[in-house]
């Protein structure tokens, strides 16, 4: 048996299926546990948690300096580039824009060693604590093209606690997600039973299955649509852990910042029930 800590991930295929109820529900349900938002481009989790912002962090990306004394305009740093993010027009030297990944290969191909690098800031983590709960907050700066270093920085940030820890992800299934499922131990889909629901847990599950993750599928709003939900698991040998049917009195609770779990017993059952089988199949 293993007693490390163990981390689950809520993500979804597409948003607005329930994704940070979820979330929210194990986070005031199972004692011990801590919170990562790495939904960075709206993080909403600790304001649903009723936590406050006490400290905060810069997350910074490497960002290319010209030295324009050495530089020839050879170009070769902006062939290099694979997300064009380094501009040369004309007569001019080569200039970063905010395409920039901080990868640092332009420095590695410049023939005269003319680019060396400093730090940008992008975003931060925020540290939030509130009705005993705390949350590790991730927020992308304005304007800022890519979430991908504020999810890794968020998620390390909350791990280096060494505690239980959910990890409400962005929506979706493109880098943020897979950025912020990538330390899983187990990831939580939650989906509705739409066709929208249907099509787009199908892109989820292919994403987690080629990362290797176990998982399993949680049915939020479960008696108002058709879609055949289980046999998309079953394809994927992925269980169903709950079904949640709507409820009028949930959906009014949770617009006034009550996490369902903390007013609905079947909620409640369903978290234990998610973090056992958690637990059960890490061996904890």
């Amino acid at each position: 048996m293993s007693d490390r800590p163990l981390a689950i991930a809520v993500a979804s295929g597409k948003g607005g299926t329930g994704k940070t109820c979820v979330a929210a529900s194990l986070l005031v349900t199972v004692p011990g546990l801590i919170g990562a938002d790495a939904d960075v481009e709206e993080p909403n989790l600790s304001i649903l948690l009723g936590a406050e912002p006490y400290e905060s962090s810069l997350v910074e990306t490497p960002l290319p300096i010209i030295d324009q004394d050495r530089c020839d305009r050879c170009g070769e740093c902006v062939k290099a580039c694979r997300f064009g993010a380094l501009n040369m027009f004309g007569d001019s030297f080569p200039a970063p824009n905010d395409l920039c990944h901080g990868c640092g290969v332009c420095s590695m191909v410049c023939p005269k060693n003319a680019i060396t690098e400093t730090g940008k800031p992008i975003g931060e983590i925020r540290l939030c604590r509130g009705n005993g709960l705390n949350i590790f907050e991730g927020r992308l700066h304005v304007g800022m093209p890519n979430p991908v270093p504020v999810i890794h920085a968020t998620v390390e940030a909350a791990m280096a606690e060494k505690r239980n820890l959910v990890i409400d992800c962005p929506p979706g299934t493109s880098c943020p997600m897979v950025a912020a499922v990538r330390r899983a131990d187990m990831v939580v889909l939650v989906t509705e039973p739409t066709p929208f629901g249907a099509a787009d847990l199908d892109l989820a599950l292919q994403v987690i299955r080629n990362l290797n993750k176990p998982a399993m599928i949680v049915i939020n709003r479960a008696d108002l649509g058709g879609a055949d939900i289980d046999s998309l698991g079953r394809r994927y040998s992925v269980p169903v852990a709950a079904r949640l049917p709507f409820s009028r009195s949930i959906a009014e609770s949770y617009a006034r910042g009550n996490p369902p779990a903390s007013m609905d017993p079947q909620w409640k059952e369903a978290m234990l029930s998610i973090w056992e089988s958690t637990e059960r199949m890490s061996g904890n």
